[in-house]
């Protein structure tokens, strides 16, 4: 009968054999503590219909949605064990010299050398189980041609992670502009450092030839020689690290612009630059790691010592139902963890529970294929960290959750390092687009609403006041979090004056409909919440772009709830007032006089030889406001080839007009049209993130198929609520408290680690006490100046 079942298999090259579908298990049997061999306590089955990979406790789930979705029910598997070999086994697998570089990349290891492999070839009958071959009746024996394919089959997981480690580095004005010609020719010592005398870790400045030592990193020694040699020679920012340079790999790093580049045209320069200090790179070989490797490594690895700042030894917390289980890290997936720690274990209050209402702990029975079903691997993720956290004290892999969400996202699919804000941000909207408003489009209750994402929700409202005329006009968002802009400085910043600044009145240039002069106005904004949410979000904004490269600051913040969870933050002076009818005249509506171009502005596009029609055309799309000549231009060179650019122009009808009545800084706007950028998009995206360009582009780049168009409710309506919009929040403020900080450590958005702190009730312990999730390790946080230095989004709840 097994020769009759291998011959009907087809065996693909890939199989996804390193967990259930359905669960975190995995073959792997490690040896316990005190023992030499490993026994066979877990275990996969790999079905040889549909190569989807089931546990004991889930093979009898498969079979049951197999019969119910399929024309025959799946009864034929292969169950696989792995055995951990001992550590004399595996030292003698491969020899490898202290002197030889061991490079850090993600490459197929050999099985054969880790682990044991028992098999059993299956079949499924009711309650029985038939065990047709084994591996251990073939000792001696050739493994059948279609077991041995199944167990040599590139695993999924390793095929996913292709590519997954390349970091981008860029060339730097100081690189592009060095001059080989000005570096002297002298004959260097290179065993050591001039100043200290250390043996690695050492950095060559290419302008000189001085060899100081790097600075130190955890296991790796260094004095910040090699920092201090540019301290004094500010124009000697170019060194690249001996220990990791050969003829195919390099460190070259600019101290002034505090990042890794390279020359822009390969090894070339630095070859002839090496040459003046008698160093050959083609005989060079690397025998240190990489800085692309060692911050591999920190992501991998992360460990901060295992200290608090004061030195103290943190304490390690076991996997349970309170604190759930840790999250492994994928290679730079520590965002994803941090985020979802914070969503599921009590960082935003209940957001777990109440998904868990919504989706349920049960798998659907129509769902062959779970692995790429959303609702499944929600199921599948919370089962693990809230129902049977117990089962897995070293942590689980999100592997499966981590490509079924961010599949299709070019940045989230990748293993690169990646905002978690940004992150935070594209999961609600996946879970409402593929989810949530999916299944209220199904539901007959007008008032079914189960989205746990609806808890950070609220409505914003801004008001706009012509300075002249001094009538208003009210506009209603609806908001997921408050994203705070720091001062530009070194010094600590109080986290109530960003919030008191970021709702302060604002002076803007503005065309008023009721004046009617034809001339820009003075105006002033000004936003306030219209309502409160469950949970508040407040996102300092910490990373920037600086001549086009994100760099992150790290000022300390002061804020309520860090050390006394009773001291709440009280949001009360922020709420908005809504239209004051008796003492507040409301702006006529723009539909009622027309679109009127900015004067000074057509008549510059005109003489630019633009067609009055295009001309409009141009200034609607960017705003029609003062000074935006150049936005205008930038508009038309874009879309010279669109087919009805000198067409007649109209506005558009009545509610696409409404909702693009638009004020957006111009600066701001060329900017992003520099870039290429659609202008409608690009209006839209300033305004949802509230002017912030980098934020923006990105939600541009992640929203390139959104028609541009923004829903605006209509003044007068919103002002007594008789709209079809959506109310999130609740009317009056109640003090929030701190519940869940997510904490970027790093100079870099393209490297660093991401952590969370969550408030949580820990055994033996009085209150609630801060505990640091820390990607699969979970350890109690006494010390929380991580919390005020590098917190990135903090979770407010009502209390």
């Amino acid at each position: 009968m097994e020769n009759e079942i291998l011959e009907r298999i087809n065996v693909p090259a890939v199989i996804d054999r390193d967990e259930c579908i359905y669960c975190f298990e995995t073959p792997v049997n490690n040896i316990p503590e005190g023992l030499t061999t490993a026994g066979t306590e877990h275990s996969l089955n790999i079905c040889l219909s549909c190569f989807q990979s089931v546990c004991e406790l889930h093979r009898e789930l498969h079979m049951n949605v197999t019969q119910n979705s399929c024309d025959t029910i799946h009864v034929n598997y292969l169950n696989v064990a792995k055995l951990e070999k001992s550590k004399k086994e595996t030292d003698n697998a491969g020899d490898v010299t202290p002197t030889k570089k061991i490079k850090l990349q993600v490459t197929e290891k050999s099985e054969d050398d880790l682990y044991d492999t028992v098999w059993e070839l299956i079949q499924v009958q009711g309650e029985n189980t038939e065990v047709l071959l084994n591996s251990e009746s073939l000792r001696g024996q050739s493994t059948p041609e279609k077991i041995s394919s199944i167990l040599s089959a590139k695993s999924q997981q390793l095929a996913d992670q292709a590519s997954s480690w390349q970091l981008e580095i860029h060339t730097c004005e100081h690189s592009r502009n060095f001059n080989v010609a000005d570096v002297p020719v002298s004959k260097i010592d290179t065993s050591k450092c001039n100043d200290c005398g250390l043996d690695s870790n050492l950095w060559l400045c290419l302008h000189c030839g001085n060899l100081g030592c790097g600075r130190e990193q955890i296991g790796i020694e260094g004095h910040s020689h090699g920092l201090k040699h540019y301290e004094t020679h500010n124009d000697h920012c170019l060194a690249i690290k001996l220990g990791s340079l050969s003829e195919n790999s390099n460190d070259l790093y600019c101290y002034q612009c505090d990042d890794e580049v390279k020359f822009n045209d390969g090894n070339k320069i630095l070859s002839l630059i090496l040459q003046k200090f008698g160093i050959d790179i083609s005989n060079k070989m690397a025998t240190e790691k990489t800085l692309t490797e060692l911050q591999v490594e920190q992501n991998m690895n992360w460990d901060f010592k295992m200290t608090d700042s004061q030195g103290n030894q943190l304490i390690s917390l076991q996997a349970n139902d309170e604190l759930g289980c840790g999250l492994l890290n994928l290679g730079n997936s520590c965002y994803l963890n941090s985020a979802i720690q914070c969503l599921l274990n009590g960082g935003v209050s209940h957001w777990g529970e109440q998904l868990i209402e919504d989706i349920g702990v049960e798998f659907p029975m129509d769902v062959v294929y779970p692995s790429n079903n959303l609702k499944c691997q929600l199921i599948k993720l919370t089962n693990a960290l809230k129902m049977t956290p117990d089962q897995y004290p070293q942590g689980i892999k999100p592997r499966s959750f981590k490509k079924c969400i961010g599949g299709n996202h070019e940045e989230f699919s990748s293993n690169r390092q990646q905002d978690a804000m940004e992150f935070l941000t594209y999961l609600i909207a996946q879970l409402d687009k593929k989810y949530f408003d999916k299944k209220s489009n199904t539901n007959d209750d007008e008032d079914y609403n189960n989205n746990p994402s609806d808890l950070m929700r609220f409505t914003m409202e801004d008001k706009l006041q012509c300075q002249t005329c001094h009538k208003v006009k009210y506009s209603y968002s609806t908001a997921e979090a408050l994203q705070l802009p720091l001062l530009e400085n070194d010094e600590t910043q109080d986290i109530k004056e960003r919030l008191s600044s970021f709702f302060a009145n604002e002076t803007i240039e503005f065309n008023c409909p009721n004046c009617k002069s034809g001339v820009s106005n003075a105006a002033t904004k000004q936003a306030h919440m219209k309502t409160f949410p469950d949970t508040l979000v407040l996102n300092p904004v910490r990373i920037k772009l600086a001549n086009w490269t994100p760099v992150k600051t790290s000022n300390e913040l002061l804020l309520p709830g860090v050390d006394d969870p009773e001291d709440l933050l009280d949001m009360s002076q922020w709420k908005a007032h809504g239209f004051d009818v008796d003492n507040e005249q409301l702006m006529e509506d723009n539909e009622a006089q027309g679109f009127e171009p900015n004067a000074e502005s057509m008549s510059q596009l005109k003489e630019m030889g633009f067609t009055e029609n295009a001309a409009m055309r141009a200034l609607y799309a960017t705003g029609n406001q003062p000074g935006s000549t150049e936005s205008a231009m930038n508009w038309l060179f874009q879309h010279v080839d669109d087919a009805d650019l000198n067409d007649p122009f109209e506005p558009p009808s009545s509610d696409k007009q409404n909702s693009n009545n638009r004020e957006v800084d111009s600066g701001s706007l060329d900017t992003m049209l520099a870039m290429g950028l659609d202008g409608k998009l690009s209006t839209k995206a300033l305004l949802l993130n509230q002017g912030d360009v980098s934020r923006s582009i990105e939600w541009v780049f992640n929203n390139m198929d959104d028609d541009g168009e923004i829903i605006e409710t209509n003044t007068a309506a919103a002002a007594d609520s008789t709209t079809n919009t959506k109310e999130y929040g609740h009317d009056e403020p109640l003090r929030y408290k701190l519940r869940g900080v997510v904490c970027h450590k790093g100079n870099s958005v393209h490297s660093g680690h991401y952590v969370a702190f969550i408030r949580k009730t820990v055994p033996d312990m009085t209150g609630e006490q801060w505990v640091l999730y820390n990607d699969e390790k979970i350890v109690l946080a006494q010390d929380t100046q991580e919390i005020r230095q590098n917190g990135y989004i903090y979770f407010y709840s009502r209390s």
